[in-house]
């Protein structure tokens, strides 16, 4: 499982640099963004802000969005340490109103949190989706990405969607975020449960010859072929190496 301490220490390192960058003084930090955050209609108690200054929580997905839109940084940076850290050009972060708050329901919708789940429940979660909204999780995690409400988030066990050279690479650790709703197509990263284990794998979607097949991102793994017992849960929509 994911180190919620290491999580939040991270992000709290994070948002002191960002307010640094910012000017915002550090003495009182946590009154000034309360005051911010209040005047765009989000609501946080000083505790809960000092919370995330301290290192002991995570910002709520109303909260992170509104210090991203304030100190003009990425959500990714933000929440994961994903780089580049400012906003450049279209932002994911949608601005906030000061009227009645349409705009922060808005946000909540696109930047949900999502369950943390193992890999042997994502292969039950294929023929379960009428009851993911009811799933019960130890771990939430928001997700740097619009995602639908069925999305869900896994830890990378192995090395098999390890890249040896350069290039995308996914290793042991690495959280990925898996859309059941969205379309995939050929050269997507997918979540498929196989017949013989009923269990989901990680892998890339490719097609030769009018047959499709899963490759890893490591050559040493062998590539496996898609058949009619094969079932494609989900397209991965983003990715995060915890800290």
């Amino acid at each position: 499982m994911v180190d919620k301490n290491s999580l939040r220490a991270a992000f709290s390192e994070r948002l002191h640099e960002a307010l640094d960058d910012a000017g915002v003084r550090s003495r009182g930090r946590g009154v000034d963004i309360h005051r911010q955050l209040k005047s765009v209609g989000v609501d946080k108690t000083t505790q809960a802000i000092s919370k995330w200054l301290n290192g002991e929580a995570m910002a709520e997905a109303d909260s992170m969005s509104a210090l991203c839109c304030w100190l003009k940084v990425r959500r990714e940076w933000l929440e994961y340490g994903v780089l580049p850290k400012k906003q450049t050009g279209e932002s994911n972060v949608r601005n906030f109103d000061d009227g009645d708050g349409s705009n922060v329901s808005e946000i909540n919708q696109r930047f949900g949190k999502v369950p943390l789940i193992s890999w042997v429940q994502a292969g039950a979660w294929c023929e379960a989706i009428s009851n993911f909204e009811n799933y019960d999780s130890e771990s939430w995690l928001s997700c740097p990405v619009p995602i639908s409400i069925h999305g869900y988030a896994l830890k990378v066990l192995g090395d098999s969607m390890t890249n040896p050279g350069p290039g995308r690479s996914y290793p042991t650790g690495c959280i990925i975020f898996v859309d059941p709703e969205a379309e995939t197509k050929t050269g997507d990263r997918v979540i498929a449960r196989v017949p013989r284990t009923n269990e989901a794998t990680f892998k890339i979607l490719v097609e030769d010859a009018g047959r499709q097949f899963l490759r890893p991102i490591n050559p040493q793994y062998p590539i496996i072929d898609i058949t009619e017992e094969t079932h494609i849960c989900g397209k991965v929509v983003g990715s995060f190496i915890p800290e």
